[in-house]
């Protein structure tokens, strides 16, 4: 129910936000700033998404798990989805998700609230739930 109400709430304070600003710079200045702040992210992602790569080899290199860069690497997805939709509060929302430090404090609350694992540890199956059936197979022609 909250994401539908921030679909539907979202567009209009980004209309609301966009006359705002174009009462103040002018409508061709806010669409200016808009398409601004657009290439500004798209060259942003580009360079974080590339950082965040090196970050994720380099730990896997050195046989870490590297899951706060991974989700790093998702944010700054996210990040670019938000700086491509058209709107003043997107656009900061995206660019300030695009601040390595404000990244690495959201994937740390996230993994300190998922469940963690080991490398090459599988998730354990919960007791008493399903029965497992052991057996061989062959797959013929």
């Amino acid at each position: 129910m909250r994401f539908l109400a921030l679909i539907v709430l979202l567009p209009l304070i980004e209309v609301a936000m966009f006359a705002q600003v174009g009462g103040k710079i002018g409508a061709m200045g806010a669409v200016f700033l808009t398409l601004c702040t657009a290439f500004v992210g798209v060259f942003l992602i580009k360079t974080q998404g590339f950082r965040t790569l090196t970050q994720v080899r380099e730990q896997v290199a050195q046989g870490q798990m590297p899951a706060e860069a991974m989700l790093s690497g998702v944010l700054v997805f996210v990040s670019g989805a938000f700086l491509l939709i058209p709107g003043f509060v997107t656009d900061t929302l995206g660019l300030i998700l695009l601040l390595p430090f404000v990244r690495k404090s959201i994937a740390g609350a996230i993994l300190s609230k998922g469940i963690m694992m080991q490398a090459g540890q599988a998730p354990s199956q919960p007791q008493g739930k399903g029965q497992v059936i052991e057996g061989q197979y062959h797959k013929e022609d």
